[in-house]
């Protein structure tokens, strides 16, 4: 018969069971012992016998998704993409999956949405920005994917078009037709290690080439000049209003930050929304030179720079002053800057 053992640590605890062999022993011939050295190395020896065999299914299942979606173009689940929807596509290739019921599944054209999709890839084609293309979306009353599928999107609001849904649309693949398995393998924004079918599975809403082409207006484009507009407080700078982190903005022929309280271009701003919150980046430079000058002599504006950014500190701008603070906190910065008043000093 199997012997059992309860390991009890604190207020916890775990039976642990042994199967026994074909003489009725058990691996530990008799109870488990936890305080005898030679079973707690035959169970690290278990456990890791256990890991490997996980691991090892881990791995052919994954191999087998892959071959499927990339040699067989199958439908591996998942919710389907906005502009599709699930269609029966015949039996399971599977005998034994086929004589429990279950069928194949694939991607159709929803009769509703797909139009949206194409229409979303013509005026991207036409040049129009993914802001503008989502605010007339959202000005034609076209619903969005989560309130399309509420079923699936209880958690969102689905209220409207935003930059992300668009853009997400316009990355996605499968509307070429061909099926696309595990894209989050490539986390650097590249194809590498994705699943791609080798031939199409399924209707495309898109061409390969009108595809290929939407990708590459993404692409920055050029200055008049051809030179590289360079910011070097992006990413250290919040709105003393609403805490947001300000925008990288170039305006009159210099470097300037922005804020716009949360408002963007795919929807009309509200009448009693607050102005937007500029600022030239020379400015901020040469008065967090003077708040800091107690506390480090800066050489150039990109000593500056890399001195805030060495020590995790961020800067609060208002209308009329500016503020260090650490990164990651609402107060001003801890230690020796904070015990020199340096921080509420008016902008000039």
């Amino acid at each position: 018969m199997a012997r059992s053992a309860r390991i009890t640590q604190g207020t916890q605890s775990v039976a642990v069971h042994l199967p026994a062999s074909g003489q009725g022993r058990a691996e530990a011939f008799g109870p488990v012992d936890m305080n005898e050295p030679a079973h707690r190395a035959l169970m690290m020896m278990l456990g890791a016998q256990s890991q490997r065999e996980v691991l090892r299914a881990r791995h052919r299942v994954l191999a087998a998704m892959r071959i499927q979606a990339c040699e067989q173009g199958r439908y591996l689940g998942g919710r389907p993409p906005y502009g599709y929807r699930l269609v029966d596509a015949g039996p399971h290739p599977n005998q034994a999956h086929a004589q429990w019921g279950r069928r194949l599944r694939r991607l159709d054209p929803d009769p509703l949405t797909a139009p949206h999709v194409r229409w979303i890839f013509a005026r991207r084609l036409s040049g129009v920005s993914v802001a503008g293309i989502a605010r007339e979306l959202n000005e034609r009353g076209v619903p969005c994917p989560s309130r399309i599928d509420r079923k699936r999107n209880p958690h969102r609001s689905g209220q409207g078009w935003t930059l992300n849904t668009v853009a997400t649309i316009l990355e996605n693949p499968r509307y070429t037709g061909r099926q696309v398995w595990d894209r989050q393998a490539g986390f650097d924004d590249t194809t590498a290690g994705w699943a791609i079918s080798k031939k199409p599975a399924h209707p495309a809403l898109v061409s390969d080439a009108d595809f290929v082409a939407a990708q590459t207006i993404r692409a920055a484009r050029p200055t008049r000049d051809g030179s590289v507009r360079v910011y070097l407080l992006a990413g250290l700078l919040l709105c003393g209003l609403c805490r947001r982190r300000m925008d990288s903005h170039w305006v009159n022929g210099r470097s300037g930050y922005r804020c716009r309280h949360g408002y963007d271009s795919t929807k009309p701003r509200p009448a009693d929304a607050p102005k937007n919150h500029c600022l030239r980046e020379d400015h901020l430079l040469d008065e967090l030179t003077q708040q800091l000058s107690e506390v480090h002599e800066a050489e150039s504006p990109h000593d500056l720079v890399s001195y805030l950014r060495a020590n995790g500190l961020a800067v609060v701008c208002a209308r009329s002053s500016c503020t260090v603070i650490c990164a990651n906190e609402k107060e001003p910065a801890p230690g020796k800057i904070s015990q020199i008043e340096l921080f509420a000093s008016p902008m000039g």
